[in-house]
């Protein structure tokens, strides 16, 4: 088992940190190598011996965030968890709820939108194998339905966020509800729903 190293692990969560704290502040293109570390209180070349750019840090941003969306969608029986009307929706929205407005931000505005549509790329792909573990369907059919669940949920939080439409959360979740069991009733047997 490799050991971690204490110092490596603060100096990552301080950035990370940094990081949080500067989107919520200022668009992606401004985020400095140099305002990142100052902001963390981490030296630059300390930086540099951990990441390449801040490219090469937001990756492992995207990672860590497509690894805490998939837990939350998958770490329990997927079977179970999709006859629950609005199941997706509301781990999602539960996930949003406890990180403040980090993934929020991350996710809705359109200066992180290039991170959010990697996010969702690496979800559906982790989804995509647990549907098709699950459910026994081809890669095919599991890659466009998780594909479809986290776009379409992505996509209605987007919109939700940005006042596109005159609704409430309820509303919001019921549509979302419908769009989603009406796509994925043509590709997986789901069995009976269940009331949540």
């Amino acid at each position: 088992m490799e050991k971690i190293d204490r110092r490596v692990q603060r100096t990552n969560q301080a950035l990370q940190n940094a990081f949080r704290t500067l989107m919520q502040e200022t668009s992606y293109r401004n985020i400095t190598v140099k305002k990142l570390t100052e902001t963390a209180k981490v030296n630059r070349k300390t930086f540099y011996l951990h990441y390449d750019s801040i490219d090469d840090f937001s990756n492992t941003i995207v990672d860590k965030a497509s690894e805490k969306f998939l837990s939350v969608i998958v770490d329990q029986s997927l079977r179970k968890n999709l006859i629950k009307p609005g199941y997706i929706f509301d781990q999602v929205f539960d996930l949003f709820r406890e990180s403040g407005d980090f993934y929020k931000i991350m996710t809705t505005s359109s200066d992180y939108e290039f991170l959010s549509r990697k996010i969702e790329l690496k979800v559906a792909i982790g989804f995509a194998d647990a549907i098709e573990k699950e459910f026994g369907v081809d890669h095919i059919d599991a890659y466009i339905c998780a594909n479809f669940l986290i776009r379409n949920t992505m996509l209605m939080f987007r919109l939700y966020d940005k006042n596109k439409f005159d609704f409430d959360l309820c509303d919001f979740r019921e549509r979302l509800i419908r769009l989603n069991e009406s796509g994925l009733a043509t590709f997986l047997d789901l069995g009976p729903r269940t009331e949540k």
